[in-house]
């Protein structure tokens, strides 16, 4: 991590931790790139308002829904992605809406954007993502995050791209999956969450720099995070070698088993895991042979190993055996389904989730943060996911000034 992460995050953990952001104001403009993003910031206690258009963000749009109902309320990935944050509606690509979004990054710290194919949303420019509405981003001391697939600039920003497409470009789809099989990727919006990170640290560093720097725009690829993830590229830059798929489990007892009550997952690397296993399993007579301690001719002898193996461990109890497995020093899990990951003691222990409640919804038990911090934690939750324009009255009324009749108005002609 760079000098400046750390000071940022060392700037973080100084301030109050009831609210390491409280004052800090986040305008939200991004869509699915940017909401992990504001997420984290929002969890830090900042104030993130959330835009989005009359019909909704398109996370709202995308399942799974909470009882399988297509509805903008009940979907789970809003309610994950945007609690903690006040939600405002705006045809952003209208003109006339230029003036509110003046109103709004004025009175903010920081705007997050997501630049599309066709441009940004009116108020912000065309080709660099700086907010132009409200006057020169610079004067306002105003951190800028734009979050794309491809950076603001080089031949090829506009291009249409998925969280599929950047994994694929950013050079880490070719060397996951099996070596036999085609290449693979990891699901959803993992891919936009980690450029999130990325963004959220980013912020976190121009927000600390801006006693000396005023006005920052952070331009943030997703193409590149996604190329940073892995040290294929760095192999073949120094050395030419080009990383091939391979399993990451070698052979057995390495690998995912399914045991009589759910899924085993062993890692086993060296002659002392091996012994460990077999201790594990109560010395099987058919697997002590000396010649099976060597990897090197467990690999040759894969298939028969496997043969062997598996009915010994269709047998076994998992819970047991990774108790009895780690006890012995072999490094084994449970290979949990989402389903079985809420029931998992370790997490629950730590307090991982918490209990998100909000109207269409009703009680849901979400991932929390993935670390706890002493002596109070940093992170606070606050308040579910905004219901579809549930603050305009609250931030464009009481807080703009805007009459109870002008959003009547707004709300006739399809501006928010």
């Amino acid at each position: 991590m760079s000098s400046v992460a750390l000071a940022a995050l060392g700037f973080l953990v100084a301030m109050d931790v009831l609210g390491p952001l409280e004052g800090i104001r986040v305008l939200d403009c991004s869509g699915a790139l940017g909401a992990y993003c504001t997420k984290l910031l929002a969890n830090f206690g900042a104030d993130v308002i959330k835009v989005e258009p009359p019909d909704g963000d398109e996370l709202r749009h995308r399942p799974p829904f909470k009882g399988g109902i297509a509805d903008v309320e009940k979907s789970l990935l809003h309610t994950y992605y945007h609690d903690n944050k006040r939600g405002v509606t705006l045809a952003a690509s209208r003109p006339e809406a230029q003036r509110l979004l003046a109103e709004l990054s004025a009175s903010s710290d920081v705007v997050v954007v997501s630049p599309g194919r066709d441009g940004h949303t009116i108020g912000f420019d065309d080709g660099t993502a700086l907010v132009t509405a409200g006057g020169p981003w610079d004067q306002r001391n105003l951190v800028v995050c734009a979050i794309s697939p491809l950076g603001l600039e080089g031949p090829n920003w506009r291009w249409r791209a998925t969280p599929f497409t950047s994994y694929a470009m950013g050079g880490l789809m070719f060397v996951v999956g099996p070596p036999e099989g085609p290449p693979m990727a990891i699901p959803g919006q993992q891919a936009y969450d980690e450029a999130g990170i990325h963004g959220a640290l980013a912020v976190l560093a121009a927000l600390f720099d801006r006693a000396q720097v005023e006005g920052q725009v952070v331009d943030l690829s997703v193409h590149e995070v996604m190329a940073s993830q892995d040290r294929s590229i760095e192999r073949f830059s120094t050395a030419s070698l080009v990383t091939n798929r391979t399993t990451n489990f070698g052979p057995p007892p390495g690998g995912i088993w399914q045991c009589s009550d759910g899924r085993l997952d062993i890692a086993s690397h060296s002659e002392r895991h091996w012994a460990a296993f077999l201790e594990t399993l109560g010395m099987p007579e058919e697997l002590c042979d000396p010649l099976f301690a060597d990897r090197a001719m467990r690999v040759q002898l894969f298939d028969l190993v496997t043969e062997l193996v598996t009915p010994l461990l269709a047998n076994v109890e998992v819970h047991d055996f990774v108790r009895r497995g780690q006890a012995n020093g072999l490094p084994c899990a449970v290979f949990n389904s989402p389903e079985s990951f809420l029931q998992d003691e370790q997490a629950r222990s730590r307090n991982f989730f918490v209990e998100n409640d909000r109207p269409h919804t009703g009680k849901l038990e979400m991932p929390g943060t993935p670390y706890v911090t002493t002596p109070s934690s940093l992170i606070s939750y606050r308040r579910p996911a905004p219901l579809l324009g549930e603050h305009n009255e609250e931030i464009y009324g009481r807080e703009m000034g805007h009459s109870v009749g002008t959003l009547r108005e707004w709300r006739r002609d399809g501006l928010v």
